[in-house]
């Protein structure tokens, strides 16, 4: 049987060695040594569909993507949106939890660490928020779009900046897409919101 906590120490660590080794991610904002902060369990269904999933990694992203994994049923997942913003479909094939920040597993005021999932052939309209934010990915590719940059097509190991309340969306076609996503600066403790500045 899984202990969630060593569950949980495992997917900190995994990040933390994907953080260190990729000077980008680093760059952008740090990593804490960050306490563990448990917090209760909240299910999604797109949790079940991201446990099933074995593809779309590169050696640098697998041992996180599977440590993400064995933590899926013991995550605090949200969803962020409403159905009314994003449709029911949506809702059920896509969810974040954060991994370290203020209300993270791991609490930390000066990051957060996202890890959000989407499945195949979703749209995620345009959004945007006062944090900056780094999209680095663990697996499977989706178009990115953000208002004043091309649109490019990014796949495990890619990442993409947002700069604050730069409005961005993003498309899965044949394959879901993991993230690990980064916030930093002002409006850490924000959320996104629906449409363009």
């Amino acid at each position: 049987m899984t202990d969630p906590a060593e569950a949980f120490a495992r997917a900190y660590h995994a990040a933390t060695l994907l953080i260190a080794a990729n000077p980008e991610l680093m760059g952008f904002a740090g990593w804490p040594l960050a306490a563990p902060a448990p917090r209760p369990a909240r299910p999604v269904p797109a949790a079940t569909l991201l446990r099933q999933w074995a593809e779309g990694t590169i050696d640098a992203t697998v041992t996180l993507r599977n440590s993400i994994q064995d933590i899926a049923d013991f995550a605090d997942w949200r969803l962020s949106y409403t159905e009314d913003e994003v449709g029911a479909d949506f809702l059920n094939r896509y969810g974040w939890f954060e991994l370290v920040g203020p209300e993270g597993h791991y609490h930390s005021d000066t990051v957060r660490a996202y890890i959000a999932w989407w499945g195949e052939n979703l749209y995620y309209p345009w959004h945007l928020h006062e944090a900056e934010e780094l999209y680095y990915i663990l697996a499977g590719h989706a178009l990115f779009e953000a208002e004043g940059q091309p649109a490019q097509v990014l796949r495990a190991g890619d990442t993409r900046i947002h700069a604050s309340n730069q409005p961005h969306a993003m498309t899965t076609t044949d394959s879901p897409v993991l993230a690990l996503i980064l916030w930093r600066g002002a409006g850490l403790h924000g959320a996104p919101r629906m449409g363009v500045a």
